[in-house]
């Protein structure tokens, strides 16, 4: 998550978005509110964060936003309902089953001109047994994304990957989980070694390796998640 939103930043100070400017930013998809909590670190944004998991949404941490049992999709803003600056889809597109739909039903929420921030698990050729045990319907390309939110109505400004020393270990994962698979409780395993907090080791081997693209890399040539920038015309 911290590799993730260090990408994140890069990409908004390349593009000179305003991150001291007081926008109002809508998070779609927010869990626990913990990309709420660290933009709302690094920014002088307020985010109002929306989840369809009333669990998830009485455990996030209180912020400058607020945060709402929501379903934009059954639940699109009132034709005189104030828009957001801006609206973050980061790591939900990957789970549906129409995409669009949602970006579409987000654009609504969107003031003329504001953006839409999105983040995806990217490489199809490296799905593997733990993205479909957390759900995950598909990795994207840029050709894949580019069209989702074209057809969503957007224009995309920005798109670019994050992790490039992950995708070994994305390669690494498909070997190792496909032996998994066939045991019994399969996905149960896979998903407990998936989020299994790692050691201080691996901790600050990635720390070096997010440092080390940071400085090396605006725009890796490939990565493990890819992130793109949008505009409502």
């Amino acid at each position: 998550m911290r590799w993730r939103l260090a990408s994140a930043l890069a990409q908004l100070r390349d593009l000179g978005m305003p991150l001291t400017a007081p926008w109002r930013v809508l998070d779609v998809g927010c869990g626990r509110g913990v990309l709420d909590a660290q933009l709302e670190a690094a920014t002088s944004w307020t985010i109002d964060g929306v989840d369809l998991d009333p669990e998830a949404i009485a455990a996030a941490a209180p912020g400058r936003g607020t945060h709402t049992v929501r379903d934009l999709l059954a639940e699109p803003p009132d034709a005189g309902a104030d828009r957001y600056d801006a609206a973050i889809l980061y790591d939900v597109l990957e789970h549906l089953e129409d995409p669009v739909a949602l970006a579409a039903a987000t654009r609504s929420s969107l003031k003329p001109g504001g953006l839409l921030l999105v983040n995806v698990p990217a490489l199809p050729r490296y799905t593997s047994g733990y993205d479909r045990a957390v759900g995950h319907l598909r990795r994207y390309d840029r050709p894949g994304l580019r069209a989702a939110l074209e057809s969503a109505g957007y224009r995309v400004q920005d798109m670019r990957f994050w992790g490039l020393a992950l995708v070994p270990a994305l390669a690494l994962r498909k070997r190792m989980i496909a032996r998994l698979e066939n045991r019994p409780e399969a996905h149960e395993a896979i998903v407990a070694r998936g989020f299994a907090e790692p050691s201080r080791l691996v901790v600050e081997a990635l720390d070096l390796a997010m440092a080390a693209e940071l400085a090396i890399f605006s725009y890796p040539p490939i990565g493990s998640s890819l992130l793109a920038v949008a505009r409502n015309p």
